[in-house]
């Protein structure tokens, strides 16, 4: 029974599924029919890059000091995580091409901002409400999740590649998810983490 509590469960689920995103991404940069502007080629760099940091952060990381295990908040979380792979189902598909660059723009920049936050994140890395250690460097010097924020600028980015549409909804109801997943959060850090409640007083974050 112990050495079951010992499987990290988001490895064992997450790995396999950025592995899939990198193996897409790889798929469609070798595409030489796609059509595709050197923007969006770059786009798809930083996204090969960034799942390959991520998938690297996992297979790296250590077992959590604890994990809040309460299951609406593992929903959220998941929702937070996953629902910006909605927008382009959602788009309208007429888009201007200045609309597409820039767009293109703000999905480079946002995951090229999201690698950086990675790389010092570390193996802190989860979905889910977890405890490890402090990170407090890049990105994080200035406020306490830069991850989600330039995440959500790739959102942005997506949905004016989309098209728009309903996909202006998504983003709205990802900006809710974050703001909660992050208070979630805050509140397991401020009680494992040494020094994380003078962290955060120093730092801004969505409370």
């Amino acid at each position: 029974m112990h050495s079951l509590r010992q499987i990290d469960l988001g490895r064992l689920l997450f790995v396999p599924l950025c592995v899939g995103f990198m193996i897409l991404n790889t798929k469609s940069l070798l595409d030489g029919g796609s059509g595709r502007s050197a923007l969006q080629v770059v786009s798809t760099v930083a996204a090969l890059a960034f799942y390959t940091v991520l998938t690297v952060m996992y297979l790296r990381r250590g077992a959590a000091s604890r994990t809040d295990r309460r299951l609406g908040r593992w929903i959220v979380a998941g929702l937070a995580t996953f629902s910006g792979f909605v927008i382009p189902l959602v788009g309208s598909k007429d888009v201007a091409e200045v609309v597409v660059g820039t767009g293109s723009v703000l999905i480079a920049v946002g995951v090229l901002l999201s690698i950086w936050a990675l790389l010092h994140l570390r193996t802190n890395i989860s979905v889910v409400p977890q405890s490890r250690e402090l990170a407090s460097s890049g990105p994080y010097r200035f406020f306490r999740h830069p991850l989600y924020v330039f995440e959500y600028i790739s959102a942005i980015g997506l949905t004016l590649v989309s098209g728009g549409g309903w996909g202006w909804a998504v983003v709205v109801v990802l900006a809710v998810l974050q703001i909660l997943r992050a208070r979630w959060e805050e509140e397991l850090l401020h009680e494992q983490v040494e020094g994380y409640t003078a962290y955060a007083s120093r730092t801004r974050g969505f409370s």
